[in-house]
């Protein structure tokens, strides 16, 4: 049996190599941009097992690593295209170019950590709705012995020690497998704006595709997915940045140039792509060690969370269930700063 990768990169090696000198490094700036310094990018976004499942047997695979780097290799043929001033791409490559932009939306620690918060908090609002008597039952059929102090401390611990739910790469993997198809399609029928740099430069994060928030779902109070974003945005290269736009949201006066546009950038551009980079990030941005593409941003802190929770959950929870965790030292303050942890 051949041995097993488990140095897995998060981001495409040969992504990368785009931000990289001849040397192949990259400035590797850690947020908040306390630390910055040089990495080989066969060492950048890297994480152990990152990718690594439970296979049918019960024995660790590198299957989906495999099968990862498949939709890389096709990629990296689009990248080369690009480069050399291909523009618009084939549609066989425009298709690679795709599918590649849909896997770093799907691939990356915020569509893991996401599914890890998303059940824990789903497993604390059963416990919110279900109240102690659920809880009881749920004693009773476990065959524990059950009498009011044993429920009440029960009922304490769900919210001062709660049960943390942690997706595997298993869960992540066949996730990635099921959306990938619908996501890749999504992504081929927007319209592409290719901006083309002479002198301004990118950088790049360890989650460079970025989904702009949608302005009229933000001012409803509702998130923004990858089909109902107005713009998708990923650098390319240090000189190239791409602009997925729904069809509709094409501005009108590039709309009459066609479905795949190249235009030339500028320093407001530039500043725009940086900031979106900036903004998708959640511990690493990559540059060329002879750029300084992120002078004057204001770096923000590491994104410790994913799933952000706005329900005044204290409120759901009976009266009486409310009154043992008050009369256990445990408030609506606590509930709320768990809700962020």
């Amino acid at each position: 049996m051949p041995e097993q990768a488990r140095r897995h990169h998060v981001v495409s090696k040969f992504y990368l190599r785009y931000f990289a000198n001849d040397n192949e490094r990259v400035t590797t700036v850690m947020l908040p941009g306390d630390r910055t310094f040089p990495q080989s990018i066969s060492d950048a976004s890297v994480q152990t097992g990152y990718y690594t499942v439970i296979d049918q047997e019960g024995q660790q695979s590198d299957a989906a690593e495999r099968a990862l780097s498949l939709v890389e290799a096709h990629a990296a043929t689009a990248w080369r295209e690009l480069a050399a001033g291909v523009w618009p791409l084939p549609d066989e490559h425009r298709e690679s170019m795709a599918a590649w932009v849909a896997l770093q939306l799907l691939r990356g620690s915020s569509v893991r950590n996401s599914m890890s918060e998303m059940a824990s908090h789903a497993l604390l609002l059963e416990a919110i709705l279900g109240g102690r008597k659920r809880l009881r039952e749920a004693l009773i059929a476990a065959g524990e012995p059950v009498d009011d102090d044993m429920v009440n401390r029960e009922w304490v611990r769900l919210f001062k020690d709660p049960f943390r739910a942690e997706a595997r790469a298993e869960h992540h993997m066949q996730h990635l497998a099921d959306l990938l198809p619908r996501v890749t399609q999504s992504l081929l029928d927007r319209s592409w704006l290719l901006t083309v740099y002479e002198r301004k430069a990118l950088a790049t994060s360890d989650h460079p595709v970025y989904v702009v928030p949608n302005e009229d779902l933000t001012r409803m109070g509702m998130g923004t997915g990858i089909e109902n974003a107005t713009v998708i945005h990923t650098p390319l290269t240090r000189r190239h940045s791409l602009a997925m736009y729904q069809p509709s949201a094409v501005p009108p006066h590039l709309a009459a140039l066609g479905r795949d546009i190249r235009w030339p950038g500028v320093t407001a551009t530039a500043l725009y792509s940086n900031s979106c980079t900036v903004n998708s990030a959640r511990r690493f941005l990559f540059h060329h060690p002879d750029d300084a593409p992120l002078a004057g941003f204001d770096l923000p802190q590491p994104r410790e969370r994913e799933v952000t929770v706005n329900a005044q959950l204290w409120g759901w929870i009976a009266e009486d269930d409310r009154q043992v965790l008050l009369d256990a030292g445990f408030g609506p303050d606590d509930l709320a700063a768990l809700l962020e942890q």
